[in-house]
């Protein structure tokens, strides 16, 4: 028994096709099709034609399910990035935006605002318009309404609201 032979009946009590059904990830999809494909006998240049890849990247893919199972096929988590500010971070981030909004009398906070509270708390520095994506991420809409200027009668406005209505 050569390798190759080895390496497919290891396949053989996976059902591919089922899991390719269930899976939302077109890429794993296509992996999981791949793979059935190889375990119901077709060679693996059949395959890597029928899927337009490379044999190379059909041969990973059979590497990485007999490494890891079907996870292994699964795309990894961490490509990109990573975020300056943890989850915990976020939550007292949101938290000082709101106080530093709630502190000013007569106008709103604008982003060099936040983008400072960022730096001197938090030590981390960002662009303004990645500021904008962090106060997003945070769940705090950008959009505010007309400022309240600080002498203002709220419930002269109140009553002007109600007194006011169209009949």
């Amino acid at each position: 028994m050569g390798r190759l032979t080895d390496e497919l009946a290891k396949l053989a009590g996976t059902d591919f096709f089922q899991f390719a059904k269930r899976e939302s990830h077109p890429k794993t999809r296509i992996r999981f099709l791949a793979l059935g494909h190889l375990q119901s006998g077709k060679t693996k240049n059949e395959v890597a034609h029928m899927f337009q890849v490379s044999l190379t990247a059909l041969r990973k893919w059979l590497l990485r399910f007999l490494s890891g199972g079907i996870d292994g096929l699964r795309p990894k988590a961490g490509k990109g990035r990573k975020r300056k500010l943890s989850s915990e971070q976020e939550e007292e981030f949101r938290q000082q935006v709101e106080q530093l909004q709630e502190s000013l009398e007569g106008g709103r906070i604008r982003g060099q605002d936040v983008q400072v509270l960022l730096k001197e708390k938090f030590c981390v520095d960002h662009a303004l318009p990645s500021v904008y994506h962090v106060l997003e991420r945070c769940g705090l809409s950008w959009i505010s309404a007309r400022s309240k200027h600080p002498k203002s009668n709220l419930e002269a406005q109140e009553d002007f609201k109600k007194n006011s209505k169209k009949k």
